[in-house]
């Protein structure tokens, strides 16, 4: 086994000439002809580029990357020379760069890759298609980094109504209904029609997501888009899709909220965006895919809710706040994210 000496970062523009680095990128983006492998080096001349080295100082695998938000970081492309393959390159290299950076990293491949992504413990959902590899399923990983799963924002939330408002009213909490999957498949559909590439994930999240668990008859949404703080290139589209701008917190992870119009016809939802790489995002899933496989937090959780319900219904009736109920089921929330959360 070839032993690998050490990982830095290089410049591109030093190595644009190095014959590893030229196979590396053939096999990270397959570019068509010499001058798409150009215009690939043209490209990764504006990215950051970890790279591993063997002990005779060539390069053997290398990882390609850019800074997101203060969350996370996207990684553009990854490759380990054949010659080297099945040593842990990759996933050291992936390793490395969360450590250094204390971010979780995301990516968008096709299917080849899912495997490795898999057992390297990335959250994988199904993605849109990438204009560079048209009519080729996507998929989205992302691989967190525990301690902010751990942790929230201390900055304020930045709380702001646009086009909606807090309602009052009775917390009503549904046993399973067979039709919020579909519920859920028809927006989705619709979101993704709207904004096309810029959907880089849309995630059926909450309790309705969760098949057994009771919930209130509202479909939650986790709508994955590059940037959530760049308003410009997603809400009209999602306006014109009939759907409301709700509010937006900038301080927690750039949240903005959707729901759709009375007029639309469609079901109640809250439609969360998020940035790439969000840990409320991880949260959401790692949390939906606990309850999923495990009965006893499931039965657990379904029993909290209806204490939950019944409570602030006793207490507030028709004048109660979601956000109010929200709070008795927190401390059991919060246990449960302390268990699943781990390094």
């Amino acid at each position: 086994m070839k032993q690998v000496a050490a990982m830095r970062h290089i410049s591109i523009t030093d190595y644009r000439d190095d014959s590893a680095v030229r196979r590396l990128l053939v096999l990270a983006a397959s570019p068509a002809d010499e001058q798409g492998l150009e215009e690939l080096l043209d490209e990764c001349q504006a990215l950051n580029v970890l790279a591993s080295f063997t002990q005779s100082g060539n390069i053997c695998a290398l990882a390609a990357y850019r800074h997101g938000d203060k969350y996370s970081l996207c990684l553009e492309y990854l490759a380990v020379l054949p010659e080297h393959q099945q040593q842990g390159l990759a996933h050291g290299l992936l390793k490395a760069l969360r450590k250094r950076h204390g971010k979780s990293i995301w990516a968008t491949t096709d299917k080849d890759a899912i495997e490795f992504y898999g057992a390297i413990g990335c959250m994988i959902s199904k993605s849109a298609e990438d204009w560079r590899w048209p009519g080729t399923t996507r998929y989205l990983c992302t691989l967190p980094y525990p301690p902010l799963l751990r942790s929230q924002p201390e900055e304020d939330p930045g709380y702001e109504a646009v086009g909606g408002q807090l309602t009052r009213g009775n917390i009503r909490i549904e046993e399973p209904q067979a039709h919020w999957a579909s519920d859920f498949a028809n927006l989705a559909a619709l979101i993704s029609s709207a904004l096309g590439p810029l959907a880089l994930a849309v995630e059926h999240t909450g309790s309705t997501s969760v098949v057994g668990l009771p919930a209130k008859p509202i479909i939650d949404i986790t709508l994955l888009v590059p940037d959530a703080n760049d308003e410009s290139t997603y809400v009209a589209a999602l306006q014109q899709a009939g759907l409301v701008f709700w509010h937006r917190e900038p301080g927690w992870y750039a949240h903005r909220m959707f729901k759709p119009s009375i007029e639309s016809g469609l079901s109640d939802a809250n439609i969360h965006i998020f940035s790439a790489g969000s840990p409320e995002y991880l949260r959401m899933m790692i949390f939906r895919e606990h309850l999923r496989h495990n009965s006893v937090d499931r039965d657990a959780y379904a029993a909290v809710k209806r204490q939950a319900a019944a409570q602030i219904a006793a207490t507030d009736g028709e004048d109660a706040l979601v956000m109010d109920y929200n709070r008795i089921k927190e401390p059991f929330i919060l246990d449960l994210h302390r268990r699943i959360f781990t390094d």
